[in-house]
């Protein structure tokens, strides 16, 4: 079994792969509990892997406490995604290639393999929902032509809540047309975040051509009804490029 865990800005997620499939996950929030104790409440339980893959943005604490704790209690090393110059059919257009979020990086290598898969001999804009939102463009060669990353809906929200006197933080409901502060807010964010990405994305096809658009990303549910263009939902594209990974690391 190898353990694929994917750490984002506000979340970990995880899935068990035996043999190609993915089998258990699960996910939690983070920040209220060391990262020791994240793990051993998440993957305590779990039968030893053979390996751990995982791809994180959430800074060099992660990485040392995670390392620690696997080693520890599992007795193998921890194997993390960096982004490269060139991997896997893909070449980074990032002129410092590491400094490239390595979750856009696996992002795109499911992205290639999928489109491989589909025989699709397009552009391919793969555009992930978190925290922040990242939009990257990906030629049907592999070049990786650039991308945009953005607040994402709660970042616009939390920037309002503190930098207006009289906007507070409540939950509200998504409408095109609010009614209350709190609806208008929650309907804003949605909508901006749905607007910015139907733009760009068609910004960037009317410059290199239509093509796949895929969605992902914790937030890419949320937002995919308010999208006005057509779009492949892929909620676990991250583990898909780790299993590529691992994969080919294999071979």
């Amino acid at each position: 079994m190898i353990l694929l865990a994917d750490v984002g800005n506000s979340r970990i997620k995880w899935i068990s792969c035996e043999q190609g499939e993915f089998q258990q996950r699960g996910q939690a929030r983070h920040g209220k509990e060391s990262w020791s104790e994240l793990a051993t409440r998440l993957w305590r339980a779990l039968p030893r892997p053979q390996r751990v893959l995982i791809v994180s943005v959430a800074g060099p604490e992660v990485r040392t406490t995670l390392t620690q704790w696997i080693q520890q209690t599992w007795a193998i090393d921890a194997e993390f995604a960096v982004s490269t110059a060139a991997a896997f059919g893909i070449h980074n257009a990032y002129a410092e290639p590491e400094r490239m979020g390595a979750d856009r990086w696996v992002a795109m290598i499911a992205a290639r393999v999928l489109m491989q898969t589909l025989a699709i001999q397009q552009t391919c804009y793969v555009v992930d929902c978190g925290t922040a939102v990242t939009i990257d463009a990906l030629a049907a060669n592999g070049q990786h032509l650039g991308g945009l990353i953005f607040p994402g809906t709660r970042l616009m929200r939390e920037a309002l809540y503190r930098e207006t006197r009289q906007i507070p933080p409540e939950t509200g409901t998504v409408q095109l047309f609010g009614q209350s502060t709190r609806d208008c807010v929650w309907g804003g964010a949605a909508y901006a975040v749905a607007a910015a990405i139907d733009g760009i994305t068609e910004r960037m096809a009317t410059s290199h051509g239509p093509g796949l658009r895929l969605l992902t990303g914790g937030g890419g549910n949320a937002v995919l009804p308010h999208l006005k263009r057509d779009y492949r939902l892929e909620p676990d594209l991250l583990f898909m490029g780790l299993r590529v990974i691992a994969a080919g690391s294999m071979a």
